[in-house]
């Protein structure tokens, strides 16, 4: 019993005392990176068995914790909703009872693309949380392929997650222009955090995020940062051309904007197929504007193929993951009329 009481106490002591677990907050507006930039993260740091990813996913299913997950990582998921939201009080739950009975010496908290970052960071202030842990890092990931328009279009979000953050990162930055566009967009909403557009397996993204642990906060980081030199990143090949829609100006004014479609899919093709079947999708807009598409098909050749759509690209890709299902984001979506095109005939 006296050395069960000793290490409860122990326990208690080093929750409040120091040996806070560490917490990263890796945010980013749909289809940014958010998961690639995690598995660099997570490679970097020590001991995996001490490291939880804390997931969330606009939808019934959650395509990137199972991503992870497959790579061998802790996940805790949370579905159906964003962390800043309908889901803000399982979130602090979720928080809290990790705390309680995990001995971790990481979270890695990874918000759905439509979160608000600040809600996000007040939910880790509370004072039953934030006496536990130690914010190491609070990053925003920005596609600057799509952000011009998305600030544009979605500022509610993407303005936020911009506004709030510790440090930014760029990623699918293959148009100068567009690149030039987004770091002044950058700058403005957010003068004090660095701006990193170095390509992420060039640098130690652990050393990079971190900040002074008593700081919680971007505004009290001193407004001096530089942004780095991203050393020819760029090659010579043409540059795709970006549409900015402007006929979904008029969206993402309040939350409820943001619609989620899950669609069992039940027709095997080839992977030539589907990318012909879903790119017409996309492109049609008949079932409404679609952001994000991303999950897990089934392939006549047997299998399956995991795909990822962020709003500039259709990548499909043979997998291992074995469920059947596509998630599908964006406002003014039609869930019958996507159910019956993803499952139709061409």
């Amino acid at each position: 019993m006296m050395n069960f009481m000793t290490r409860a106490f122990k326990k208690v002591m080093n929750s409040t005392e120091g040996n806070k677990v560490k917490v990263y907050i890796i945010s980013g507006f749909l289809g940014a990176g958010k998961t690639t930039f995690i598995q660099q993260l997570i490679q970097e740091l020590p001991d995996p068995s001490k490291i939880l990813v804390l997931e969330n996913d606009f939808g019934q299913v959650n395509l990137d914790g199972a991503i992870l997950r497959e790579k061998g990582y802790t996940v805790r998921e949370l579905t159906s909703g964003c962390i800043c939201c309908s889901l803000a009080g399982d979130f602090r739950r979720a928080l809290a009872d990790i705390l309680d009975t995990k001995e971790l010496e990481y979270i890695i908290i990874e918000p759905s693309g439509v979160s608000q970052l600040s809600d996000i960071l007040a939910i880790c202030k509370d004072p039953s949380i934030a006496k536990r842990i130690e914010l190491t890092g609070c990053v925003s990931i920005v596609d600057a392929m799509r952000a011009p328009m998305y600030y544009k279009n979605f500022g509610i979000f993407f303005k936020d997650q911009i506004a709030y953050s510790s440090q930014v990162f760029i990623s699918h930055q293959e148009d100068d222009q567009l690149l030039q566009e987004t770091l002044e967009i950058i700058r403005t909403l957010n003068p004090a955090a660095p701006i990193y557009i170095l390509p992420w397996e060039e640098i130690t993204l652990s050393k990079y995020i971190s900040m002074h642990p008593h700081e919680q906060a971007v505004s009290s980081l001193a407004p001096t940062q530089t942004i780095e030199n991203h050393k020819g990143h760029h090659t010579d090949r043409n540059h795709p051309e970006i549409p900015h829609h402007d006929h979904i100006a008029h969206h993402a004014q309040a939350k409820d904007s943001f619609l989620t479609c899950t669609v069992e899919c039940t027709l095997p093709r080839t992977i030539s197929e589907w990318h012909m079947h879903l790119q017409a999708l996309i492109d049609t807009n008949t079932s409404g504007h679609i952001l994000r598409l991303k999950g897990c098909i089934p392939l006549s050749t047997g299998g399956q193929a995991l795909v990822q759509y962020n709003g500039t690209s259709l990548e499909i890709t043979p997998t291992t993951l074995h469920d059947s299902y596509l998630t599908i984001i964006g406002p003014s979506l039609n869930n019958d009329a996507l159910q019956s095109f993803i499952n139709g005939t061409m």
